[in-house]
């Protein structure tokens, strides 16, 4: 992965994400062998590729339901019966994008989001920054989203306070027979992250943790 910057007024901006992330900075990358770079515009950070299958891919937050924002989800939407009335606390252990997390927090539950891609948790910071402009995210995820950078295993046994519940939403491999491509997100975060072959292994470390209960969402196949 490579940075490019479009945007002249954050030039210093993307040479900082450049040097935490190790990766070049370039301000043309048409001459470049790197097939994935993050481009820093005017107004977000985005994964990229050279494919023309679809868009770059970035964080944002806005599209949660204005429902879910008002504090108005019914208690049978499936994600809050799968952690049940009692738990207070979640560690998302495989954020990803962020949404379920996001969503979690602004249902009313305190979530510490880990990714260790720093590729995808620097498109993370990157959304809940801009998030804190909007005044209904700000309201809803301020003080009850918080994000972590790192394995999350390791932060997992370093907690000093253990979650009521751990979730776990990991990147399986594609279905064998499946012919139709994955969408644009998926594929992007495939590349960068790859699957996510230690999940069995995270798991046993979320029940060991967990007060409460460990919540997997898994696909239908």
């Amino acid at each position: 992965v490579l940075l490019h910057t479009e945007a002249a007024q954050r030039v210093r901006e993307a040479r900082a994400l450049a040097e935490r992330l190790d990766v070049p900075l370039v301000h043309d990358c048409d001459d470049s062998k790197f097939e994935l770079f993050l481009a820093v515009t005017d107004d977000l950070v985005e994964l990229r590729d050279r494919s023309p299958r679809g868009a770059g891919v970035f964080v944002d937050f806005t599209r949660i339901d204005s429902r879910t924002l008002a504090g108005r989800t019914s208690r049978n939407q499936p994600l809050i019966k799968a952690f049940g009335r009692e738990v207070k606390t979640i560690v998302d252990a495989t954020t990803g994008l962020g949404q379920d997390a996001a969503l979690l927090a602004c249902m009313g539950y305190h979530v510490t989001a880990v990714e260790r891609s720093p590729v995808i948790a620097a498109l993370l910071r990157d959304g809940f920054n801009r998030a804190m402009h909007d005044d209904r995210l700000r309201e809803r995820l301020k003080d009850r989203l918080t994000l972590v950078d790192g394995d999350a295993g390791e932060v997992l046994r370093g907690l000093r306070s253990p979650p009521d519940s751990v979730y776990i939403d990991p990147m399986f491999p594609p279905k064998r027979k499946k012919s139709a491509l994955p969408s644009n997100a998926i594929r992007l975060l495939r590349a960068v992250v790859g699957d996510d072959d230690d999940a069995a292994d995270l798991l046993g470390v979320a029940r060991a943790v967990a007060l409460q209960r460990v919540v997997v969402k898994r696909p239908t196949h």
